[in-house]
């Protein structure tokens, strides 16, 4: 499901265990209504895998960090420090790269 780039998930969008990630996980649900609350056009929500384990990334555009608010499907934060340079730099392609392998969780098209 993750090896397609930016899908726009709907209420059959399966992930971390779940259907309908963005109103199932309360994390998550709780991160895009904050999103909403501030200019929608800087943020962006997407689901990656590294090393077999889906990863959901907050984006804000006006920060300098792509990668760094990611968070593991329970909610806690993902540590990029424990990737190796290879790693991380393939997790930032997947996030943002023309072959990136993203699910695009918010805004939804």
């Amino acid at each position: 499901m993750l090896s397609c780039k930016d899908k726009s998930p709907g209420s059959s969008l399966e992930l971390c265990g779940v259907k309908d990630p963005v109103n199932n996980l309360n994390w998550l649900k709780a991160l895009v209504d904050e999103a909403k609350t501030k200019d929608p056009s800087y943020t962006t929500i997407v689901a990656v895998t590294v090393k077999g384990e889906t990863l959901i990334n907050y984006y804000v555009s006006i920060m300098s960090c792509i990668g760094c608010i990611s968070y593991h499907c329970d909610g806690t934060r993902f540590d990029m420090s424990v990737l190796s340079q290879e790693e991380s730099k393939q997790y930032q392609e997947d996030i943002w790269g023309e072959k990136g392998r993203r699910v695009v969780l918010w805004p939804q098209k």
